[in-house]
């Protein structure tokens, strides 16, 4: 088994993904069965529990093919550490932040997970007290070994939780991702 030295992490810059994502406008849980399914108002009141409609979901296909991830190709490269995760709202200059602004402090708590080849693992979670307006800081759940899935064909970066309240309109964010890259001994970057 090949030890890594903690000295080849310090000697790389950090690799960074950024992505882009959504999470779609309120349309209600209870309202969306009704119009799919042609159920009943009582008998979906009766079986969903009412902390369901304030659950999200959004997440993006990405190719490992990215330019930035062109390093983890390298000869040498055994492992992929996360360093960090951060998502980031820009407040749009034609909408002033005012009611009904989506903000990231709609959110009340969320994890980020990433899928590839039928496997998924859980990266990095969030309650409400990293939860700030245009920020919030992300906590690594553990040191998974990422190279596997950021080799992949394609990955899934999924962010997912609950909100504090109802969204209005669509809220639109950066998730940033920074990755340690862990050399074999050796190896030159």
């Amino acid at each position: 088994m090949k030890r890594l030295t903690s000295t080849s992490v310090a000697a790389l810059p950090p690799v960074v993904l950024g992505v882009e994502l959504t999470i779609a406008n309120h349309q209600g849980l209870r309202q969306s069965l009704r119009s799919t399914f042609g159920l009943n108002t009582r008998a979906i009141n009766l079986r969903i529990d009412p902390s369901m409609d304030l659950i999200y979901l959004c997440e993006s296909t990405l190719p490992s093919s990215l330019p930035c991830l062109s390093s983890l190709t390298r000869p040498g490269v055994v492992a992929v550490m996360l360093r960090s995760v951060r998502l980031e709202w820009h407040p749009e200059t034609t909408h002033p932040i005012g009611r009904g602004t989506p903000t990231l402090a709609a959110l009340e708590s969320g994890s980020c997970f990433l899928t590839a080849n039928g496997r998924k693992v859980s990266i990095a979670s969030f309650s409400s007290r990293h939860v700030h307006p245009t920020r919030i800081v992300m906590e690594a759940q553990g040191r998974p070994n990422l190279l596997e899935y950021l080799r992949a064909d394609s990955f899934t970066l999924e962010i997912s939780g609950t909100n504090r309240r109802r969204l209005v309109r669509p809220l639109a964010f950066s998730a940033v991702l920074e990755f340690d890259e862990q050399m074999a001994p050796g190896a030159h970057a």
